[in-house]
């Protein structure tokens, strides 16, 4: 069997601030964390015919007591993306959605409290009901968030079928023989992968929280 033509080329971390992170960081207004520092840890799998991938990871770690740092979350971005941002931009998402289910307390009292949250055993997310506001149009605009969320997470797993696919596709036009099979990532078990479903899973819905769990 001929090797894999994929290269993997871990890459350093990087602090980069963005948009869906942006309430988390920072000391001042209503961030539920204290002087967060969010750093971004890529792979980039280079190929001599496709364009690259980038597999990513989101680390975000708070001042301890010792004058250090410690990890309090860390996400991955659910699939590979051939673009650096793309990938950065999912493993964001990811931990923004995680970490708005574990900081809900302290957002249900945001302007960001309808932002969607899911716990990380779970693969649904939930939205808070926004029936108190007697508002609307903002109803219909969460209930519109909750579609486009349950939409791009199943459109991210289909994604990743259809790259695993190609790639061996690929790889039988080439040498006649499946791609070797991925090295599984260990993940911390406080940092599990959302799992994949299919689009029609009712377990992995986007939903509108009507009460209290």
């Amino acid at each position: 069997m001929k090797p894999d033509p994929w290269s993997p080329l871990p890459t350093a971390g990087s602090t980069t601030r963005r948009p869906f992170l942006g309430c988390f960081e920072g000391n001042a207004g209503d961030a539920p964390l204290r002087s967060p520092r969010i750093t971004y840890v890529g792979t980039r799998y280079r190929h001599p015919v496709l364009p690259d991938d980038w597999d990513m990871t989101v680390e975000i770690s708070i001042p301890d007591e010792f004058g250090s740092r410690r990890n309090i979350h860390v996400r991955h971005a659910p699939t590979r993306r051939n673009s650096h941002e793309a990938a950065i931009s999912d493993a964001a998402r990811e931990a923004l959605t995680t970490l708005c289910h574990a900081h809900r307390e302290d957002m249900a009292i945001t302007s960001r409290r309808y932002y969607p949250c899911r716990s990380v055993e779970r693969l649904d997310a939930w939205i808070a009901n926004p029936e108190a506001e007697q508002n609307p149009r903002l109803e219909s605009t969460i209930e519109y968030l909750a579609t486009l969320n349950t939409d791009y997470n199943a459109a991210l797993d289909e994604l990743d079928m259809v790259r695993y696919e190609n790639r061996k596709l690929r790889a039988w036009v080439a040498h006649g023989v499946e791609p070797a099979e991925e090295e599984p990532v260990e993940d911390p078990a406080d940092a599990p992968r959302r799992k994949k479903a299919r689009y029609n899973d009712p377990e992995a819905r986007t939903y509108i929280r009507h009460h209290e769990d």
